[in-house]
C-alpha cells in the first residue's frame, strides 16, 4: 500500500519545506505547489489524501481553492487543513463555512499540524465513479 499523498499549498518557501519535513516523517507523500492556480489543478488531477492549504495565495487565494474543490464530486470528500497567518475568530468562522475540515494559525506548532493531518487522514472518502 502506498503512502497518503498529503497537497501542501503554499506560497512561503520556508513553511512549505517545514511541512514537507515535518508530514514525510510522519510516512506521509508530499506534493507541493506555491500558487493557486497550479495548487487547484494539482488537487483537480492528483486527488490526494488530504490538502494542507494556505489563504493568502498569488493568483487565486485559498477561500477560491477551497469552492473548487468541495465544488467537484471527484474532490469534495478531500479533508481539507487550512493554515494562515490571519488567526481570527472571523477566519475561523469562514473556514468552518467554507467546509475546511482543520484549521491551523501560523506561526504553528508542528505538533498541532501532524495531528490535525493524521486525525482527518482516515475520514477521506475515495471517489467513486459511476460505473462503481
Amino acid at each position: 500500500m502506498s503512502n497518503p499523498k498529503v497537497l501542501v499549498i503554499e506560497d512561503a518557501f520556508a513553511t512549505r519545506r517545514l511541512v514537507e519535513l515535518s508530514l514525510a516523517y510522519e510516512g506521509f507523500e508530499i506534493i507541493q505547489r506555491e500558487d493557486g492556480p497550479s495548487g487547484l489543478e494539482a488537487a483537480l488531477t492528483l486527488i490526494p489524501d488530504l490538502i494542507v492549504l494556505d489563504i493568502a495565495l498569488p493568483g487565486m487565494d485559498g477561500w477560491e481553492i477551497l469552492s473548487h474543490i468541495r465544488a467537484d464530486p471527484k474532490t469534495k470528500h478531500i479533508p481539507v487543513v487550512v493554515i494562515t497567518a490571519h488567526d481570527t475568530a472571523e477566519t475561523r468562522t469562514k473556514a468552518n463555512h467554507s467546509h475546511a475540515d482543520g484549521f491551523v494559525g501560523k506561526p504553528f506548532d508542528l505538533d498541532q499540524l501532524r495531528n490535525e493531518v493524521n486525525k482527518l487522514i482516515g475520514t477521506r472518502q475515495p471517489h467513486k465513479t459511476p460505473a462503481e
